[in-house]
């Protein structure tokens, strides 16, 4: 793995991984944890919104497709329940601008398969230190 620059802001954010893979959780548990996140995740949409209402993330990663509640209807709930959470959209598809063009709440990154791992980092860093106050770097 490249090397990331940065460090996780102070106390340890939470984060949630909702996606229906299970080797993209995977990756992006062992991505999160190794940059100092406590990570949980959920492999559908209800299940996610289950672990955000639980566990009050800090942070959350959706994928677009899933099965039972697809990421655009989980970020709108997340949206409306806690609107200072940052939310990153994850999806294989690279029409993610005609998807968010289409009107509704507006995620805070997105990611597109396959995963750049440096990339990715770099995102979870930046949005955790914009979510505790001290943004650094440039949007990605």
């Amino acid at each position: 793995m490249q090397e990331i620059l940065g460090e996780l802001p102070q106390p340890k954010l939470k984060l949630l991984v909702v996606d229906d893979e299970s080797s993209i959780r995977r990756h992006l548990h062992s991505l999160a944890e190794s940059l100092g996140f406590e990570v949980s995740t959920a492999s559908d949409g209800i299940e996610g919104w289950q672990a955000f209402i639980t566990e009050r993330p800090q942070l959350v990663i959706l994928d677009i497709y899933m099965p039972r509640m697809n990421g655009l209807a989980l970020l709108s709930k997340i949206k409306a329940d806690a609107p200072e959470c940052p939310v990153v959209l994850i999806t294989g598809f690279l029409n993610y601008e005609q998807l968010i063009k289409a009107g509704g709440d507006k995620p805070d990154g997105c990611i597109i398969k396959p995963l750049n791992l440096k990339k990715t980092g770099d995102l979870l860093l930046r949005l955790a230190h914009q979510h505790q106050g001290d943004a650094v770097g440039e949007p990605a």
